[in-house]
């Protein structure tokens, strides 16, 4: 997952020079000449198996769930090849897909909280994301900054209200061990967020080359930002799908695998 920031440095592997516009504490082409960011690459695969775990677990019968589980599987590809590579085309591989998930997880949660005309709710968020896709892939500099950063964020803190009010109702009908999802994804998405930070602002302590490292070796916290990340939505995906069945009177279990992956059974 790729925020727009300006740090780069060359690249010397299968990929050339690195044309992204942003590259990550990771060094550069240390295990293999063919993949830029090894461990950021790899551990991109874990946005590709919750997603498809998302999509296959769908309880509910709406086909928008397996559609938002699936969109996070090409988030997951899409990082993977902007980390292997580096390059601004497949940068936008891994942001893109980001505002296509954000904008179908809007989808639910609007049309699945508030009685609204669907059709219209589809159509404009649809015509919005393709919009702001298309000036995003076309453009570059604050214009494509701008447009993209707020227009992800917005949907992400519209998304983010409506798992809170889920869970609330979630907790009015005796079900607060669904609604503690949300929590839990919250958690997740701020230990998250706390490593992403510590990488991207305090690289030249942590890194293990410089000689400003306090660290011999690199912790490699982007990858666990995209761990860390990945079980944050799952919970909060998992949180929406119980809500919906809470809604649509859809009987169901909260069941965990290794104690660790939430997972929503129909009975």
């Amino acid at each position: 997952m790729a925020p727009l920031v300006t740090t780069i440095k060359a690249g010397t592997g299968f990929w050339g020079d690195v044309t992204a516009s942003m590259d990550w504490c990771e060094e550069n082409y240390e295990w293999t000449p063919y993949i830029a960011e090894f461990f950021n690459s790899w551990s991109s695969i874990a946005m590709v198996i919750l997603g498809e775990a998302c999509a296959r677990m769908n309880p509910t019968g709406n086909p928008a769930f397996t559609l938002l589980g699936r969109s996070i599987t090409v988030v997951g590809i899409g990082s993977w090849l902007f980390h292997a590579t580096l390059k601004y085309s497949m940068q936008m591989t891994d942001e893109l897909p980001m505002l296509w998930s954000m904008s179908i997880a809007c989808y639910i949660c609007v049309t699945t909280q508030y009685s609204v005309n669907k059709q219209f709710i589809r159509n404009a968020l649809t015509l919005w994301t393709l919009f702001v896709t298309l000036l995003t892939a076309g453009f570059s500099g604050k214009v494509q900054f701008f447009m993209f950063q707020s227009s992800f964020n917005f949907l992400s803190l519209v998304v983010a209200f409506m798992c809170w009010r889920g869970k609330r109702e979630l907790e009015y009908a005796n079900m607060s061990h669904v609604g503690d999802l949300f929590s839990s994804g919250i958690k997740l998405y701020l230990a998250a967020g706390a490593v992403w930070l510590t990488d991207t602002n305090l690289c030249q302590y942590i890194n293990g080359r410089d000689s400003t490292s306090i660290l011999p070796f690199n912790l490699q916290l982007h990858a666990w930002w995209h761990v860390l990340a990945s079980l944050g939505l799952v919970h909060l995906v998992v949180l929406l799908m119980g809500h919906y069945c809470l809604v649509k009177d859809i009987p169901f279990k909260l069941k965990y695998v290794y104690g660790i992956f939430p997972r929503i059974c129909a009975e």
